[in-house]
């Protein structure tokens, strides 16, 4: 069914003719869009057990369309959800593959042979003929240069397919601008996201036949090909199957890319503004906390320097009491007064305002007492 557009009455006749999810098929919405659409144009739906009410006779009630003053032509489209604006992957790829067989320059169709092949074709060609050769001498495939060879791990009578198939995706992403290479893995760049792609065999899982007590199996190889997204979980594939081969897929594979790495890039951008805010909070955290810091290793040095004049003071108001007591008592000799001497200048040494020079306290921390850590580089 194409595009159609639809009154109010109209879509309203149609809610209560037959079941949402009829109609939902028909125009390649999902049964929730439809109802979003009612919803929003004030049309009424038949209630649950409606449908199975009139499927055996029984009496229904219809809910009348409430009147409004506007009248407004609602566009229902197949395949593209205009309800839930278009944001399904199906809806999306039918419009981007509407959009790319609308470009002239692009084919899409597979070739029976090979013109002009694309270097990387011709480079993988190249290499399976000195892997043949270097195998018929009992070598190992490491020992065959595979730079610019692509991605292909299929039976050797599958390979000219591969590389078809290939070429024409590789001439098609060279069309749209998009970086290729292929060095052990063959890549693709599309708005600066990157996929790695390869053309496999698959394999079926067979028992063995033989007098084993256990069972055994090994895998063998069917003929359908299969090409692979491995950077995307779960891993993406597009296979032979009975009623389409690879070769017609082309199409699904690029409109698929498209879709994905412009997501991809949505994605990478809020990744990074979240990433640039995360870390600007953390710096502005980190130099808080700097402050912070420096505020209580200000305020310490504050007590710690407090606390030694303090003890300063203490000493002095010591060092006095004891002259004074020497002198009261007749008892100050030579040997006291050279002890106040050596005690006032050992107050003077430990007190912050003064901090005089003595020779051997040079290397001791007057706020620990203990001796200055040295630094032997």
């Amino acid at each position: 069914m194409s595009n159609k557009s639809l009154t109010r009455k109209q879509l309203y006749d149609l809610v209560w003719s037959k079941p949402v999810t009829h109609i939902a098929k028909e125009y390649g919405f999902s049964d929730n869009g439809i109802r979003k659409i009612c919803k929003k144009y004030n049309i009424p739906l038949p209630k649950n057990g409606y449908w199975s009410k009139i499927k055996f006779n029984k009496k229904v009630t219809k809910t009348k369309l409430p009147k409004q003053d506007d009248n407004p032509q609602i566009t229902l489209e197949k395949s593209i959800s205009v309800v839930s604006g278009g944001n399904h992957i199906n809806s999306q790829m039918a419009l981007r593959k509407k959009e790319l067989k609308e470009i002239e320059d692009l084919t899409f169709t597979v070739p029976d042979r090979i013109s002009k092949p694309h270097k990387y074709v011709t480079a993988t060609k190249e290499y399976h003929k000195q892997l043949k050769i270097i195998r018929k001498r009992g070598g190992w495939s490491s020992d065959v240069d595979s730079s610019d060879a692509l991605n292909i791990n299929v039976s050797e009578s599958l390979v000219p397919r591969a590389l078809r198939i290939f070429d024409t995706l590789l001439k098609v992403f060279d069309k749209r601008g998009y970086k290729i290479s292929s060095n052990k893995k063959t890549e693709v760049t599309i708005n600066g996201q990157s996929y790695s792609i390869r053309i496999t065999e698959k394999s079926k899982r067979v028992k063995r036949e033989d007098n084993r007590s256990w069972d055994s199996y090994v895998f063998v190889p069917t003929g359908r090909l299969c090409l692979k997204i491995d950077d995307y979980s779960p891993i993406k594939e597009w296979a032979d199957s009975k009623t389409k081969q690879l070769e017609e897929r082309v199409l699904d594979i690029l409109s698929w890319l498209e879709i994905r790495a412009k997501k991809d890039e949505e994605q990478a951008i809020q990744s990074a503004l979240w990433r640039k805010k995360f870390e600007e909070e953390r710096e502005r955290e980190k130099q808080l906390q700097a402050l912070k810091d420096n505020e209580l290793n200000r305020f310490q040095q504050l007590f710690d320097t407090a606390s030694r004049w303090h003890k300063s003071q203490y000493l002095r108001n010591y060092i006095n009491e004891f002259e004074k007591y020497a002198l009261d008592s007749k008892t100050l000799d030579s040997d006291k007064q050279e002890w106040v001497k050596w005690a006032k200048e050992k107050a003077d040494w430990y007190d912050p305002f003064i901090e005089k020079e003595v020779d051997l306290l040079k290397d001791i921390d007057r706020d620990t007492l203990k001796p200055k850590k040295r630094n032997y580089w």
